[in-house]
């Protein structure tokens, strides 16, 4: 009969092994990193042999800031004939002479997080007697979600989608204005060695009770919560939409969240500076690191509704003339995000995308938190379901209203423009580099029986109302609005009349340009013009607009774009038209040009490439580059201030971590323009061969 304690000697996770089956290879933390509910080998030696009748095993893990096997943060896992899934069990694989190979399977609704692993050895002795022994494993294993388990509520089985938004490291964000995008690439990074230790950390920040931890929807909804910084708590990214920067690094500038974490661990206060879709790509990197599907997803014309109870305002005085103090915002673009799971909590039915901001606009419950919400209650108006659907619900759909203020303050509506919200919601396609419009996932079709169903139901249980309009008797003139900037830079814009009478029109038109931030807040004036204009009947005119390029690109912050401003009225009727739209210029193309291969064992150049299409001087130009486990090199200064129709180029150098086909992401910025950017595939090998 064997004697004595039953000793672990060495135990061998083996890592390798099971992070390639895990599809946890990628992370550079050196630990285990496991998929829940999925089953795992480990090989321990004992300093003696094994002996299956009189010698057992049993293995602990233990995870959380207070474990206790009654919530399931401490978890005793027992042999079986035959590891199963459903529940924690390990199966004995073999056993040669000291060597025994166990399989061990967790629970798909493990918590995630990080655990110690302890095992507890039991030897019955000839007396009957039981001599025990525990040994704690030195390294920490790391228990995530799982979208490959059909158990688990993160299961995804599109293997084209869980590619995309959870393994792929590199994405594309659009920013810009309806019909004119901008394209910024962003590295997500989530396998950085930072971004697991910072999604845990900031869980831990949450106070998200251990238990809870298991659960998507309260994972979500706690990281939402602590990714902003705020009077109340000090989060990830200070937000900045004043296009003043000085004290910390312009949001434009960011390539990639990993970055941001990384300052974030190193100060642990809020980071300067974010804006809606550096928050959104934040916090998709921290998910994806946590095994949960996400994506960023951008509205055009996103409204900025707090109470979900009034259509948007705009205001005019009684002279043709703006007062844009008063306006309700309507961003250019606003991103948020989305995480794919079961929400068990809801109604069957409403699984799938659930929709989450976590800019921090509106305070719910006593801190800047939206979401998630399913994307098919918003898409059915049935804004009854949590979380914060009713706010989502508001940023992709509403009317504008134009009220005329007279000299008392009094206003009375005179327009309404419907569908001005929720424009081309947009997100990046799985497997490419394309745009794919999910409007249809929100919305349903313009003029559609279904709109004016769901809105009628939405405006029941928000109590939104449209105003009654002043009648003003016929209205005989058609307007036709037209803006764009041309490749230069320049503006022009145009306000068509078609008098359909039979009678000639007199109409007073104002045309207004002023530098305004994505959010709509207006800056600085930069051109009027008020005209009085006869139209003959059944005949056409115009008044045009033109706005050069060196007159206004210096005179406005970097990052804050042209917004117009457009009424008329026609005196003999009383018929007014009012409008208002945002221009963004087109931004000069980047190019990022690699060496095609390379290994972690050498450095590696890149070059990168800018010709300047606008008519002006670019000035103070800046590059910044990064990509998934490369060195990350930012605040990289043009040599020259590039000229109209000059080219700057600028080679750096840079070292991979780790090997694998990689995007390299870059931006450039300077005084007049930011958001230009672009990006290039590298292949890094390991072993050193190119």
């Amino acid at each position: 009969m064997v004697k004595g304690q039953l000793k672990p000697k060495v135990v061998d996770l083996s890592r390798n092994v099971n992070r390639h089956a895990h599809h946890t290879s990628a992370y550079e933390i050196p630990n285990l990193v496991l998929r829940r509910g999925q089953a795992f080998e480990m090989v321990i030696t004992f300093e003696r042999a094994f002996n299956r009748d009189d010698d057992s095993i049993v293995l602990k893990f233990v995870t959380g800031s207070r474990p206790l096997q009654s919530k399931g943060s401490v978890v005793s896992v027992r042999q079986v004939s035959e590891a199963h899934a459903g529940d924690w069990n390990y199966e004995l694989v073999s056993v040669v002479d000291r060597a025994v190979t166990l399989k061990v399977i967790s629970t798909p609704k493990a918590i995630v997080g990080r655990y110690e692993m302890f095992i507890d050895t039991f030897h019955k002795g000839g007396e009957g007697e039981v001599e025990k022994h525990r040994y704690k494993h030195p390294d920490d294993i790391y228990i995530i979600f799982n979208p490959w388990n059909e158990a688990d509520d993160v299961y995804l089985d599109n293997p084209t989608e869980r590619e995309e938004h959870v393994l792929r490291e590199t994405g594309r964000i659009w920013l810009g204005t309806v019909g004119k995008f901008c394209v910024r690439p962003w590295n997500f990074g989530q396998f950085d060695d930072v971004c697991l230790f910072a999604s845990l950390a900031l869980l831990e920040k949450s106070e998200l009770g251990d238990q809870a931890r298991n659960n998507p929807v309260q994972v979500v909804r706690a990281l939402c919560r602590v990714i902003n910084n705020t009077e109340r708590d000090s989060g990830v990214l200070c937000g900045n939409w004043s296009g003043k920067y000085d004290d910390g690094i312009p949001p434009h500038a960011w390539n990639g969240s990993s970055a941001i974490l990384e300052e974030f661990l190193k100060k642990r206060k809020g980071v300067k500076y974010g804006q809606c879709w550096t928050f959104a790509a934040v916090a998709t990197t921290l998910l994806r690191a946590l095994g949960i599907p996400t994506r960023c997803v951008t509205c055009f014309r996103s409204s900025h509704d707090s109470d979900f109870s009034n259509p948007v305002n705009a205001h005019w005085s009684t002279d043709n003339r703006p007062r844009k103090s008063m306006d309700d915002a309507i961003w250019d673009y606003h991103v948020w995000g989305e995480s794919w799971f079961r929400r068990p909590d809801l109604p069957p039915g409403y699984d799938g995308w659930q929709a989450f901001d976590p800019t921090p606009q509106e305070c719910n419950e006593g801190v800047f938190t939206c979401g998630p919400a399913s994307v098919k209650a918003i898409r059915k108006g049935e804004l009854y379901y949590g979380f914060h659907a009713k706010f989502l619900f508001s940023e992709a759909h509403g009317e504008r209203v134009h009220w005329l203020v007279d000299s008392d303050g009094n206003m009375t509506p005179f327009r309404v423009e419907k569908r001005v919200v929720g424009r081309q919601i947009s997100t990046k396609a799985a497997g490419t580099i394309s745009r794919l419009d999910i409007t249809d996932l929100y919305k349903a079709a313009d003029g559609s029986p279904e709109e004016a169903e769901i809105l009628k139901q939405a405006s029941r249980l928000c109590f939104r109302s449209v105003p009654q309009l002043l009648v003003n008797g016929c209205e005989d003139v058609e307007f036709t609005f037209q803006g764009d900037a041309q490749k230069a830079g320049d503006v022009h814009i145009c306000l068509k009349m078609k008098n359909d009478s039979g009678h000639g029109r007199t109409i007073d038109v104002y045309l207004g340009c002023v530098s305004a931030y994505n959010t709509g807040v207006p800056a600085t004036d930069l051109k009027e013009t008020s005209t009085t204009v006869l139209i003959e009947p059944h005949t056409e005119n115009d008044v045009q607009m033109s706005l050069k390029c060196a007159d206004y690109i210096n005179n406005k912050d970097t990052d804050s774009h042209v917004n117009v401003y457009v009424i008329a009225t026609v005196r003999e009727t009383h018929q007014r038209f009012a409008t208002r739209d945002t221009i963004w210029i087109e931004k000069p193309h980047l190019e990022v040009k690699t060496e095609g291969r390379t290994s972690v064992t050498q450095p590696f150049q890149i070059v990168l490439k800018i010709v300047n299409t606008l008519s002006v001087p670019l000035t103070n130009g800046v590059f910044n580059v990064e990509g998934p486990g490369i060195q990350r090199l930012m605040g990289v200064k043009c040599k020259k201030t590039i000229g109209p129709g000059e080219e700057c180029r600028e080679t750096v150098t840079l070292k991979a971590r780790r090997g694998g086909r990689h995007e390299i992401v870059a931006n450039f910025y300077c005084r007049q323009i930011c958001d230009v950017a672009g990006a290039a595939e590298l292949d890094i090998s390991d072993d050193g061969k190119n």
